[in-house]
């Protein structure tokens, strides 16, 4: 998975684990958040917390894991394969997971969280608007909420899906998912990262093979193919 795909998933998602570790040890806490637009540094994701959640005390190093689309594959999904097989068809799970690695800054400032709200209203919010609140009771919580920077260092995106299977059984795996309803966002997962890859794998097996078979060929039987020519 590449960095462009690993950040579209992060912005599409919206919402992850941020995993800390600090003098109470190891925290988690689910959070939506908002990747912020390109300005040309580093990523960030800003999202709020509530202050009776000490996490926000564990600045520095920190990590945000965002899930994507999963399915379990039962091995009856799986085109037959010819006999015997090489490898045995077991039950599987595929996924799509993103590791962010970064740094967490806590922002105390009511002017700072009103604007990191109106982003995070904004991304998961069609209609509503702070001005909603009204905005004078908006401002009496923001002392009970901490605002949220993390700073984007490293994306790590991880993602098994059928990639080890030929086009043609991922295919079918994937129809089956996605006609069973049982997690289309997983098939069109499977169709539109792992696909490719597979596609380009078995092209370069083919030119390989393709190779192996000319040097394997007589050398009177070249000359014959070039005089038919």
């Amino acid at each position: 998975m590449t960095t462009t795909d690993a950040l579209a998933e992060v912005a599409a998602r919206s919402v992850g684990d941020l995993v800390t570790y600090g003098r109470r040890g190891i925290d988690i806490t689910y959070l939506p958040f908002v990747l912020l637009p390109d300005d040309g540094g580093p990523r960030r994701l800003t999202t709020h917390i509530a202050r009776t959640n000490l996490q926000w005390q564990d600045e520095g190093a920190a990590t945000w894991v965002v899930h994507g689309p999963d399915a379990y594959i039962s091995p009856g999904v799986v085109p037959a394969q010819p006999q015997p097989q090489r490898m045995p068809t077991v039950p599987t799970w595929n996924y799509l997971v993103v590791h962010l690695r970064g740094r967490l800054i806590a922002h105390h400032d009511d002017e700072w969280k009103l604007r990191s709200l109106r982003d995070l209203t904004a991304r998961h919010e069609p209609d509503w608007r702070l001005e909603n609140g009204p905005i004078a009771a908006i401002r009496r919580m923001l002392p009970a909420i901490v605002g949220i920077e993390f700073t984007i260092d490293e994306i790590i995106g991880k993602a098994k899906m059928s990639q080890n299977r030929s086009s043609a059984d991922l295919l079918s795996i994937a129809a089956t998912l996605a006609d069973a309803g049982h997690s289309p966002e997983t098939s069109e997962v499977m169709r539109r990262l792992a696909l490719p890859y597979i596609q380009a794998r078995e092209e370069r097996v083919a030119r390989a093979r393709e190779l192996q078979v000319r040097r394997k060929r007589p050398a009177n039987s070249a000359k014959m193919d070039d005089r038919a020519d």
